[in-house]
């Protein structure tokens, strides 16, 4: 194992409720603009007007005519999703499909509900087993490989919300191990009718957005989507290639304290972890990622670790503008930290700076220069006491 093998991030691919590609992304981000809808009820009883994050029907279109024919024919939202923001960053990499680096690279994706959609329309009778093309959550991963033109190893991690950041330790540690150079990672989710009636059954999901670390903050925005970045080792770099950043870490803890809430002990130490192992201090963190749910109990662990132990970073929480990823909101979160570095530039909270509480030092209104920006953080926590923290590194 070679720790000190520098990896970098070198392509990037999104699909969200902004859109098809990283461009409406990163403009959605920075207007803080949401493109929420009313989610329609699934149950009676179940509440008109709570409001949900889905991919638009003309991004779908586009993902659509660009993932495999294989998946074209029995398209299923999760592969769909990731396939094309897997083509897109590695167009954006300067790769093609099957060429030397790609062909031997690692795929790992990250996903909490695999093939929901495939699963529940089985389940409900509105496919049957052969069209819906199965529902293993590998097969995502296996999707992805073949559309990329990739024979290395390939693998699905799942850790609820956690997943694609655990999916980029894994994929980084592999790089760092010497199986690979090259890597297609990231996460994915579709729309799961099962969480929308475990949200609502909660009473977590409601007609008011997600609002992070706003003192009148109540509900969870559930949303869908992918996001996939491709790493290079040094040594795979080539020539005229541009790294959005430089991946020094990513640190993994399970508190298996609380099926839901979050621990503030075990959250924290993962946080300590992730600065030991990228070999920096909390005072050099320029920017931080929140998790930033909307939920009571997550943003009051996430705010108060933040303004006690990184009082200078400057913090934002993208869950307000695009939702709640699930098993994707860690790769939405890399994806959103790489093009910050890139553009020196910080997308605002979609709150109101009246409605901040505790002292946050959170982003809001319009997107804050930081021209001499530094390091990342990118936060991502999941039921079950799953924590992933990945910390990026300017090169430019």
């Amino acid at each position: 194992m070679n720790r000190s093998a520098r990896i970098f991030v070198t392509g990037l691919g999104v699909i969200s409720p902004a859109g098809a590609g990283t461009a409406p992304f990163w403009d959605d981000l920075c207007a803080a603009r949401n493109r929420f809808t009313d989610l329609i009820p699934l149950y009676p009883g179940m509440k008109e007007g709570m409001l949900g994050g889905r991919v638009p029907k003309d991004a779908w279109d586009i993902a659509l005519e660009q993932v495999s024919e294989q998946t074209r024919a029995r398209p299923r939202a999760a592969s769909v999703f990731a396939e094309y923001a897997a083509l897109e960053a590695l167009r954006d990499a300067g790769l093609e499909r099957g060429d030397d680096l790609v062909r031997d690279a690692v795929v790992c994706i990250g996903t909490s509900d695999g093939q929901a959609d495939a699963l529940e329309d089985l389940v409900a009778g509105r496919r049957d087993i052969v069209e819906t093309g199965g529902f293993s959550s590998y097969s995502i991963t296996a999707d992805v490989a073949a559309a990329v033109g990739a024979r290395g190893p390939a693998f699905t991690t799942q850790s609820t919300c956690a997943s694609a950041n655990v999916a980029v330790s894994s994929a980084m540690e592999m790089l760092r191990s010497g199986v690979a150079d090259t890597a297609v990672v990231g996460g994915c989710d579709p729309y799961s009718e099962k969480n929308i009636i475990g949200f609502s059954s909660l009473q977590t999901i409601g007609a008011q957005r997600c609002r992070p670390f706003s003192a009148d903050r109540r509900y969870v925005t559930p949303s869908e989507g992918a996001g996939i970045l491709v790493l290079q080792t040094e040594d795979a770099l080539r020539p005229g290639q541009r790294p959005y950043a430089e991946l020094l870490a990513t640190a993994i803890t399970n508190d298996a304290s609380h099926p839901t809430a979050p621990d503030r002990s075990g959250v924290e130490a993962c946080h300590r972890r992730a600065l030991d192992e990228a070999g920096i201090t909390a005072a050099d963190v320029d920017v931080i990622f929140a998790h930033g749910t909307g939920s009571r109990a997550n943003d009051t662990v996430e705010g108060g670790i933040f303004t006690e132990i990184y009082p200078r970073a400057a913090v934002t929480a993208i869950k307000g503008t695009v939702g709640h990823l699930m098993g994707a909101a860690g790769a939405a979160g890399a994806v959103a930290s790489c093009l910050t570095m890139r553009h020196r530039l910080v997308p605002p909270t979609a709150v109101d700076h009246t409605e901040v509480e505790g002292g946050l030092n959170l982003v809001t209104g319009a997107p804050l220069a930081l021209p001499q920006l530094r390091y990342v953080q990118s936060n991502a926590f999941g039921f079950g006491g799953n924590n992933a923290i990945s910390i990026f590194r300017n090169v430019a």
